[in-house]
C-alpha cells in the first residue's frame, strides 16, 4: 500500500480530532506532496495564506460541499477562482466522525493505514459493488454493477430482494464487473446475492434523487453515513486524482 493510499485512509480520522471542523470555509480531506501543517484534517479559511512546493496537492471541501484541488507551486490565499461562498453549507461532518470512531474503523480503515495491509483496498470504482464480501453497499438507482478482486473463474449468479428474484447469471471469467437488472437497484433494502457456492447478503443504500447532482462532499458525507466505507475512500481518490466522481 502506498503511501499516498495511506494518506486517503486517514482522511476522516484527521477530521474527527478537531472539535470546530464545522466553522471552517474547507477542509483538507487529501494531500500529496504537501507540508505537515495541511494534513488531512487541517481547517483552512479564505483568508489564510498557504505555501504549497512545486508538485504538491490539497484537496479541500467547503461546508456547502463541493470539493476543489489547489496545486503548487502556490503562495498566498486559495485563489478566488477556486473559491466560493462557503457559508450556510449543509455537509454533515459528524457522520465521518462517528464513521472513524467506530471500533470497525479503527481496526480496519486505520489498522490497514498502519500497517500497510493490502487485504481490504477499496474497489476501482465508487459505484461497483464489492461482492467479495458481505456488508453495506451503496449504489444509483437502476445501476448495480458488481465487482470482484479475482476474475479468474467463470461464475453463476443469483440475486434476491424485495424487487424479485435473478438466477443464472452468467460472469464470465476475465470480468472484474458485473452489470445486473436495473430493477434490483430501485430502493434501499436487504439484497442477497449467491455467487457460484458461496453467499453474500448487502445492506443497500440507493443514492436520493436529490444527491444525484450534489457536490462530491455531499455524496462522500451520504457514503459514510451509509457506512460504504470503501466506496468513500474511492471517492476521495477519483477527486483528489481530478478524475470526476462517478
Amino acid at each position: 500500500m502506498t503511501a499516498m493510499r495511506a494518506t486517503y485512509l486517514l482522511i476522516a480520522a484527521a477530521i474527527a480530532i478537531s472539535p470546530a471542523t464545522a466553522l471552517a470555509d474547507y477542509v483538507v480531506i487529501a494531500a500529496t506532496g504537501a507540508p505537515a501543517l495541511y494534513a488531512p484534517g487541517t481547517e483552512i479559511t479564505t483568508d489564510d495564506d498557504l505555501s504549497l512546493p512545486e508538485g504538491a496537492r490539497l484537496t479541500l471541501i467547503e461546508r456547502s460541499g463541493r470539493v476543489t484541488n489547489l496545486d503548487g507551486a502556490h503562495e498566498g490565499p486559495i485563489p478566488r477562482e477556486n473559491a466560493s461562498a462557503t457559508a450556510g453549507g449543509d455537509t454533515d461532518w459528524g457522520v465521518l466522525k462517528r464513521l472513524i470512531g467506530s471500533p470497525e474503523a479503527r481496526s480496519t480503515v486505520l489498522g490497514a493505514a498502519r500497517t500497510g495491509a493490502g487485504d481490504i483496498p477499496p474497489s476501482p470504482g465508487v459505484w461497483d459493488v464489492s461482492a467479495d464480501s458481505s456488508g453495506p453497499r451503496c449504489t444509483r438507482a437502476g445501476k448495480l454493477t458488481l465487482w470482484r478482486r479475482n476474475a479468474d473463474s467463470p461464475a453463476s449468479i443469483a440475486l434476491r430482494s424485495a424487487a424479485g428474484r435473478h438466477e443464472g447469471i452468467a460472469w464470465p471469467a476475465g470480468e472484474h464487473r458485473l452489470a445486473v437488472p436495473e430493477e434490483m437497484a430501485r430502493e434501499d433494502g436487504r439484497l442477497i446475492v449467491s455467487l457460484g457456492s458461496e453467499l453474500r447478503e448487502f445492506d443497500l443504500s440507493v443514492l436520493p434523487d436529490g444527491l444525484r447532482d450534489a457536490p462530491a462532499g455531499l455524496i462522500l458525507a451520504w457514503l459514510a453515513e451509509k457506512d460504504c466505507r470503501r466506496q468513500a475512500l474511492a471517492l476521495v481518490e477519483r477527486v483528489h486524482a481530478g478524475a470526476r466522481p462517478d
